[in-house]
């Protein structure tokens, strides 16, 4: 066989070299845009997705009636047409209007058998003690897994004579996704469920006076994240609830449960007369951060301190309402530190709330500015920063829970100039019934 000549050989080493350019330049392009797919699928909403598919498969399947799908039995009991998004808002808090916020009402009922078709009942009128608000609005993928996990280990750990409430503020979006995972959690655990779909923008409109006055101090700016209505709905929770419901708790939907709610709902017998709230202490040293200029001018306050303290550190303690006597010898045992409250968890006894001058007279924008001013608080936490003042210049409003049904698991604040002191803060002493798996923190096995 011939010998190629040098230049021939030449330019075809380079044609080949050109041709691996080329397919390399193809190969990095594909990849590229599979990371892009990758980023938006992550970030955008479910629905959304929902739909794109579907202009590639509405050639090959049909849609299903009603968004249930072949392993879902409706049945129609107590009709009443399901009001839409739409209705217009009234600020008079009559039983009518707060049905205007409502998207639809069911109960879901498991199979008779594993096979079976799930029953679903339109309700109308339904009461019950166990009465558990979310709000889940915005969806995106990672919102949508806490919401799951949060439905799955409030069935699972539930038990079955005892039937729960889920109220769930949320938009058009949102919705159909809540309905899909509640579904699927009801045949999983063999455990019925009523729950209530309510508009979350008409809710909020319910507490716009409220947002108005808490915002500017309680936000670091206008449009950050705790500035949304959403972050503010607990203050005005009772103009929401129906008039008849006494006592309800609001969970974050990045809660997960380790024991049965109905212990949960046990604490309000703990609660004494005067108790409108229950939350528990926030976990970490963003109150004492906050509170560094109060601190510096009181330095032996316990606003902003751990919740467990040594018997010295509270013995050294100045008394929060007169900063003059120091505690009594038997009531070190009684005391521990103000570390803030966590809005992760709280517990609401409406009735009382409803009916407390008091605690109306604190909304108003005038008791807010007083109180910030005294504290020289500026927060950026949303409703968990009038809670903290709250409980702190009325300790009798408020109930404290125990850490152990609100385990947070940031730890954002440790690696922030705090290190030194943040495992003080994190201490939660007893058996974990609830986790919060806030600042996206994983929840343990």
């Amino acid at each position: 066989m011939a010998e190629m000549s040098p230049g021939f050989r030449d330019k075809f080493i380079k044609v080949i070299k050109l041709g691996h350019l080329k397919m390399a330049k193809v190969m990095f392009l594909i990849i590229s845009a599979i990371v892009c797919i990758v980023i938006f699928y992550a970030n955008t909403n479910i629905i959304g997705r929902r739909s794109l598919f579907a202009l590639f498969l509405n050639n090959r399947s049909e849609p299903v009636v009603g968004g249930f799908d072949d392993q879902t039995n409706l049945i129609i009991e107590n009709t009443n047409p399901t009001l839409p998004l739409a209705n217009a808002y009234a600020s008079s808090p009559t039983e009518g209007n707060r049905k205007a916020l409502i998207i639809k009402s069911l109960l879901i009922r498991p199979p008779a058998s594993k096979t079976g078709a799930l029953e679903i009942f339109n309700i109308t009128g339904q009461t019950s003690d166990y009465n558990i608000f979310v709000i889940y609005t915005k969806e995106n993928y990672q919102l949508h897994v806490k919401f799951e996990l949060f439905a799955r280990s409030l069935l699972k750990f539930s038990t079955s004579d005892v039937l729960l409430y889920l109220h769930v503020l949320t938009d058009e979006n949102s919705a159909h996704s809540v309905d899909q995972m509640l579904e699927k959690e009801v045949r999983r655990y063999r455990r019925a469920i009523m729950y209530t779909l309510y508009s979350m923008r008409l809710c909020a409109e319910r507490v716009v006076d409220i947002v108005n006055s808490m915002t500017p101090y309680f936000s670091s700016t206008p449009k950050s994240y705790y500035s949304d209505s959403l972050f503010f709905l607990s203050l005005g929770l009772h103009r929401i609830a129906d008039e008849s419901m006494e006592r309800a708790v609001l969970l974050d939907c990045d809660i997960v449960f380790r024991a049965d709610v109905r212990l949960l709902f046990a604490e309000f017998e703990r609660f004494s007369k005067e108790n409108l709230f229950g939350l528990a202490p926030e976990l970490t040293p963003v109150y004492r951060h906050i509170l560094y200029r109060y601190r510096a001018n009181f330095p032996n306050t316990d606003f902003g301190s751990p919740f467990y303290m040594t018997p010295n550190e509270i013995y050294n303690l100045v008394s929060a309402e007169t900063h003059a006597h120091k505690i009594r010898k038997s009531e070190r045992h009684l005391r521990h530190g103000y570390p803030g409250l966590n809005s992760g968890v709280v517990l609401l006894h409406l009735r009382r709330i409803r009916h407390s001058r008091l605690y109306h007279d604190q909304l108003q924008e005038t008791a807010i500015r007083k109180l910030t001013s005294k504290y020289m608080f500026k927060g950026h936490l949303g409703d968990q920063d009038f809670f903290t003042l709250l409980g702190y210049e009325f300790p009798n409003l408020i109930y404290r829970l125990d850490c152990v049904w609100n385990r947070q698991l940031c730890t954002w604040w440790k690696d922030h100039g705090y290190s030194d002191v943040f495992d003080k803060y994190f201490t939660c002493k007893g058996r974990i019934k609830m986790y919060h798996g806030n600042c996206n923190a994983r929840v343990p096995e």
